[in-house]
């Protein structure tokens, strides 16, 4: 691939009725230029703006086209799995799911599919008439591919990420942020500024955190970013019949030792 990018967006589609879409860019300097949220027609005007971009969308780009079925398919599973009656997830879930990651479960209709995963689909269906082309095109000025932020989260852990509607999977997600050289506020900073009138007053400073929203965009935007800028760290999972899911395939944490001595 030879065209180098200067812009690289992360969008997240989620249940939020009012504000579905939210959506980000960094440059090739991890640098955050913008970061917003609200609808597809927001959507689709954030990414028509861009000139030269890759976009990472957390979102499944197709319906399951019942790959599991296959006998073929089928040999290659684990017959002990819990997961392996399932027929109507796509290849790519499936394998996600054998590794702990929880990802959404995608229906073979639209039609079956919750509001948030068919806005996802129109997103993906209209993206190519705002001159994006699916990731990797040798010389396409925008490209695009799925991502999944659950998913990133794990693969930068290296394990399952606590819960991300809880305080601490916030905190958690925002530290590995930061040690991806994404300059977000240091998470372990909310530590230090609480107190005791501040927890016993439902006052706690959560101002310089991320919501799991914006957390899972900007977890994309730098998926977009490796891919882009050092794909050798990315990795492809999925069936070509049902789309690919890109994911970093290195941890960043690996280095941490536990400082209690436990």
């Amino acid at each position: 691939m030879s065209v180098k990018f200067s812009t690289f967006i992360g969008v997240e589609v989620c249940p939020d009725r009012a504000h579905p879409f939210t959506f980000t860019v960094i440059d090739r300097d991890l640098v955050i230029r913008s970061l917003g949220s609200g609808s597809l027609k927001d959507a689709f005007a954030f990414l028509a703006g861009q000139e030269n971009a890759i976009a990472a969308i957390n979102s499944p780009m197709t319906t399951s086209q019942g790959l599991l079925k296959r006998e073929e398919i089928r040999q290659r599973l684990s017959p002990s799995s819990p997961l392996s009656h399932w027929a109507n997830i796509r290849l790519v879930e499936y394998e996600l799911l054998q590794r702990g990651i929880q990802v959404p479960r995608t229906p073979a209709s639209k039609k079956r599919s919750p509001r948030w995963m068919r806005l996802g689909f129109q997103l993906f269906d209209e993206i190519h008439k705002l001159g994006y082309e699916q990731y990797p095109h040798a010389s396409a000025e925008k490209q695009f591919f799925e991502c999944q932020g659950e998913a990133v989260f794990w693969s930068l852990l290296g394990h399952s990420p606590l819960r991300k509607d809880t305080l601490e999977g916030s905190l958690q997600r925002q530290l590995v942020l930061g040690m991806c050289n994404l300059p977000v506020p240091d998470a372990m900073l909310f530590f230090e500024e609480i107190t005791r009138y501040r927890l016993l007053n439902n006052k706690l400073p959560t101002d310089n955190l991320y919501s799991s929203a914006e957390l899972n965009t900007l977890a994309a935007a730098y998926t977009a970013w490796l891919a882009g800028s050092q794909p050798d760290k990315i990795a492809a999972i999925g069936h070509e019949e049902e789309g690919f899911i890109y994911l970093p395939n290195q941890t960043v944490v690996g280095y941490f030792r536990d400082e209690s001595g436990g």
